[in-house]
């Protein structure tokens, strides 16, 4: 299988528009969750004087919106509006709606947001 191209993965993750399956949602908030660990992890062995501040924001806003994008696209899944990806905002909630919405099914067939989502290798 030929490695994704930079288009799709930025569509992937930055493009609210369409829905994603749950294996999907899974696998891409792990890996966002995981390149916003470990930019934390290595910012924080760092001096604040240094700009790591600005650092962090640099690298954290990138991360921070593809997560939002990945979560307003699951919301699709499941027939809700997009703007449920504000629940992430409030604390313990947004953990929970993090798990829920990698466990619920999607609507089958299609639904106002599109047709019902297929793994892509293009």
């Amino acid at each position: 299988m030929p490695p994704a191209r930079l288009e799709t993965v930025l569509r992937f993750f930055f493009r609210p528009e369409g829905r994603i399956t749950r294996g999907e949602f899974v696998l891409g908030v792990a890996l966002v969750l995981s390149l916003a660990a470990a930019v934390y992890l290595q910012l924080g062995t760092g001096d604040p004087a240094d700009g790591v501040v600005i650092l962090a924001f640099v690298l954290g806003l990138p991360l921070a919106i593809a997560q939002f994008v990945l979560v307003a696209k699951r919301c699709h899944d499941i027939g809700l509006p997009g703007t449920f990806m504000l629940l992430l905002l409030v604390p313990v909630l947004g953990l929970g709606w993090l798990v829920f919405l990698a466990l619920m099914p999607g609507t089958g067939g299609p639904n106002a947001y599109g047709p019902a989502p297929a793994f892509s290798s293009d």
